[in-house]
């Protein structure tokens, strides 16, 4: 993995990384993301944790009725990692990670943050989402190519990760980085 080594305080912010997320297919990103926790100076990290409730959005309109009322837990070896880190937990309701239970940019405001990394699941959907609205609060935002998957098609993992190189948001982006640019391959 190719990590751009900026001068900016950052974050890792953790998508939906859960035990009912994890499947057979998917679950080799979790060393992936285990190296970034383990291997690059964040300044924060995030976890989101996806929550239902019966009224929300993801039943209504997407009919995703997991979850309902009960919050998922994290993935063991990534709770492992993050155990003595500086680790904020919150409850995701939206797609974006800076929806509901916690007001995400005013904890990454006051962490002195202007640098985020995302990770995981799924690329497609909630990652696309919350990487959007990051930018859009003016962080710098960065996928992780080599730390997403999606639940569906790979189909949909590649078109996520195209729009989101088309528009400057991965580590993996052509024309992101000037020459005197730095990177840490973990």
């Amino acid at each position: 993995m190719k990590i751009p080594q900026t001068w900016r305080k950052k974050a890792l912010i953790i998508v939906d990384v859960t035990e009912s997320f994890t499947l057979e297919r998917n679950k080799y990103i979790i060393p992936n993301i285990n190296k970034l926790i383990n291997n690059i100076d964040y300044d924060l990290f995030v976890s989101c944790l996806p929550y239902n409730e019966k009224w929300s959005l993801r039943v209504e309109q997407v009919w995703w009725n997991d979850l309902i009322n009960k919050v998922d837990r994290l993935d063991k070896t990534i709770e492992k990692s993050l155990k003595d880190k500086n680790h904020i937990q919150l409850r995701k309701i939206s797609k974006s990670a800076f929806k509901w239970d916690l007001n995400l940019g005013k904890a990454l405001r006051d962490n002195d943050i202007e640098e985020v990394h995302i990770v995981w699941y799924e690329s497609n959907d909630c990652v696309l989402a919350t990487a959007l609205e990051s930018f859009d609060l003016w962080f710098y935002s960065f996928v992780i190519e080599e730390a997403c998957e999606t639940w569906n098609t790979k189909e949909n993992h590649k078109k996520a990760l195209d729009l989101l190189k088309y528009i400057n948001l991965t580590n993996n982006s052509d024309f992101v980085w000037n020459k005197e640019t730095k990177f840490k391959n973990i």
